[in-house]
């Protein structure tokens, strides 16, 4: 090429391809410039946003804490009055030490502390000074009246830093508990958000290094964390990420290098910033269902389903929506004889068992403590929800191995559709939670569908249990004796006290009835004290009877029920060994371990305890054998089956010989006929007890002067 041709070349050709990719590289750095500060504009909105969705997540969190711990029944009764601390303590004390919440307050109306606790410790400190003017606002705006129910919450800064504190009135859920009375104590609930808390926020939200900081000289552009009124709590910082900057590092020399080279840098900067959106967004919506999910289990928890419910109620388009409520069986007994973290890795279990079991053809969650709920829709799912409950009983019924200890509990389900036209969600839960009641009275391990008549009855049994709480605090029960004789002389030697509602009521109630409605609404307990200081009254001058009281397995469940018993004895100095305990065979098998301390400590006091109905289902000789009962009453069945035939004689006459060998004596009930006294005495039993020595009678007199038939007056 000449000299010519080479100045030609580079004026015609190099120069201006020169030139074009010096503007082109130009243009596309400064393409690239704006584009990374956009980037960066971008990522610290993205960040605020996300700094505050962390707070307000967080502070949400602790008010639906706070709104499931306050409106709870036992709540009430356990701080309305004295408070239980045992009670208080098992459930906010070791509640404190978990990850929802660390410190617990019950507030009274005047702003007294009734308890306090604070990481599973009794709280050393005072709220007003902890938690500053806050505390004012919080108790201010929560309802005290009694009739509404309002969660006030908010970030505050404490004396140990920044909190999310919520407070809420203690409310009962039952109506009959909250009629004509006024529930004032608030609850309040908080967690520090400290150092640790604030890693895991930025690492669920990708915020690097964030921090909070007092309000001491902030700068001019600080970030400000504002409470729920407004007011501005402290500053908040974090290590800005800005990837404009690390992409315009990277890329730079492409850019200059040709238009082909800034297309790949953008290409790569689109990827990473569609990425970085989309991973956010997903961190957003783990953080909406972080707040739905059950900690304990990780099923969707009360608030998810009451917004699903929601949803498919307001969206099914006729279809039908079933909601079943599962209760278990025995999960207090597990929890008891063992420990809490037994009791809560058996809900774990029963968790992940009903997760596989429905297989994503339902809706599951865990409302709390050992509830669980279950929603379908569709068409026609009145037989989608029975075969459903049907198959979640059956899991129920197989024995739980934890950790080497085997926890045998059961299900009792309630089951609520709804209707052609849409109802309420609350209602739709009402019904599911009547129903679920009366599968439990009924024995449990059972399903109930939601009927009028049940609601029916449930009506009446809340007026029944406001009627019998006025009879059982003016101590106007009823109480009637039904004698026990001696097997050959017929004469009286001890008493059962029978409780009977009382003659002055405008209703007539059988004693099934009352004592079914009072241990569904815990008042078994008081009307057993009544029963008993008035039959010692009745007693304190027969010295040569026995009186027989029957428990509920409730009151073996209470860990107060036998101090109570010895205080009523003392105060009315009736001797121990004048009084007999009558505890049925289904607490035996529902609760081995604490019927066994119950009966023990009842002997060691001097009281005789009797094994009530024997045959009739649950107890075994091994039983016998272990609790050395002091009497055996055998069940009605074996006594009127005695007359029949030959063969059932002598399966009593077995089950006499047996029982007599490792008790002190055998008491035959429901003895109607002068036959059956004398067959039952011939097989060996002791004493006898039925209609045919006479019906439970209120005056007692009449048993001691004989003037019952069939039986003989004392000497």
């Amino acid at each position: 090429m000449t000299t010519q041709n080479k100045s030609n070349f580079l004026l015609l050709v190099a120069l201006p391809l020169i030139l074009t990719a010096l503007c082109t590289s130009f243009a596309s750095m400064k393409m690239l410039n704006g584009i990374s500060n956009a980037v960066d504009r971008q990522e610290a909105q993205r960040s605020w946003q996300a700094v505050n969705s962390a707070f307000t997540s967080t502070n949400q969190q602790i008010a639906a804490i706070a709104a499931d711990n306050a409106r709870w029944d036992d709540a009430v009764e356990k701080t309305d009055g004295n408070v239980d601390q045992e009670w208080t303590n098992e459930t906010w004390g070791v509640g404190s030490s978990d990850v929802n919440y660390d410190t617990a307050f019950v507030v009274s109306p005047t702003g007294k502390v009734l308890i306090g606790y604070q990481r599973g410790q009794i709280a050393s400190i005072e709220p007003s000074s902890y938690y500053g003017g806050a505390l004012r606002r919080l108790l201010s705006e929560t309802p005290t009246d009694g009739s509404t129910f309002k969660v006030v919450h908010t970030l505050a800064w404490a004396t140990d830093g920044l909190v999310a504190v919520a407070a809420a009135p203690i409310t009962p859920t039952t109506e009959s508990i909250r009629r004509g009375r006024r529930f004032s104590n608030r609850l309040i609930l908080s967690r520090s958000i400290g150092d640790a808390e604030l890693a895991t926020m930025g690492r669920q939200y990708i915020i690097n290094r964030l921090a909070v900081h007092p309000l001491n000289n902030p700068s001019p552009d600080a970030k400000y964390i504002y409470d729920s009124w407004g007011s501005p709590l402290a500053t908040v910082s974090w290590l800005a990420q800005n990837p404009g900057d690390a992409a315009r590092s990277t890329y730079v020399s492409l850019a200059i290098g040709s238009v082909i080279a800034l297309m790949l840098v953008l290409l790569p900067i689109s990827v990473v910033h569609a990425k970085t959106i989309k991973r956010l967004q997903s961190n957003e919506r783990s953080a909406q269902d972080a707040a739905g999910r059950d900690v304990l289990s990780g099923l969707p928890n009360r608030l998810k389903l009451n917004e699903t419910l929601r949803q498919h109620i307001e969206s099914s388009k006729g279809q039908q929506v079933s909601l079943l409520l599962i209760d278990l069986d025995g999960f207090k007994v597990v929890n008891d004889a063992y420990d809490h973290e037994t009791g809560d890795r058996l809900i774990r279990a029963v968790s992940a068992g009903l997760n596989v079991l429905m297989g994503g053809r339902a809706f599951l969650a865990r409302l709390g403590g050992d509830e669980f709920a279950i929603l379908i829709s569709g068409e026609n799912v009145r037989p989608q929800s029975e075969q459903i409950a049907v198959q979640v009983l059956a899991f129920l019924r197989e024995p739980f191995d934890i950790a080497g200890r085997v926890a045998a509990i059961g299900g009792s389900i309630g089951i609520s559709d709804s209707p052609a036209e849409l109802i309420d969600p609350n209602e739709l839960m009402r019904r599911a939670d009547i129903a679920m009641y009366d599968a439990k009275t009924r024995g449990g391990n059972r399903y109930r569908h939601f009927s009028t008549a049940l609601d029916t009855r449930r009506n009446e049994n809340l007026e029944i249990s406001a009627e019998l709480r006025d009879h059982i605090k003016s101590s106007s029960i009823g109480v009637a004796y039904q004698p026990i004789v001696h097997a050959q002389s017929h004469q009286v030697i001890s008493v059962e006290a029978l409780a009977r509602w009382p003659q002055k009521s405008h209703r007539i109630i059988t004693p099934d009835r009352f004592i079914s409605v009072a241990e569904e609404f815990g008042l078994i307990g008081e009307l057993c004290k009544v029963l008993l200081r008035k039959a010692c009254s009745d007693m304190k001058d027969t010295k040569n009877l026995q009186l027989c009281i029957n428990v509920s397995p409730l009151q073996i469940s209470d860990p107060r029920f036998v101090n109570d018993l010895l205080g009523i004895l003392d105060k009315c100095s009736f001797p121990h060994n004048q009084l007999e305990i009558e505890i049925t065979e289904g607490v035996l098998a529902k609760n081995p371990s604490r019927a066994k301390k119950v009966v023990r400590e009842l002997q060691l006091a001097g009281i005789a305890v009797a094994l009530d109905d024997f045959g009739a289902g649950y107890a075994s000789i091994g039983y016998l054998r272990e609790f050395r009962f002091n009497k055996v009453k055998l069940d009605r069945t074996l006594t009127q089956a005695i007359e029949k035939d030959v063969s059932i004689q002598k399966i009593v006459q077995g089950t006499v010989l047996v029982a007599s060998g490792l008790a002190a004596a055998i008491v035959a009930e429901g003895v109607e006929t002068a036959e059956q006294a004398r067959l039952m005495y011939l097989a060996g039993c002791n004493q006898l007890q039925g209609y045919y020595f006479g019906k439970p009678e209120s005056d007692l007199s009449k048993l001691l002067v004989g003037t019952a038939p069939h039986l003989v007056a004392q000497n």
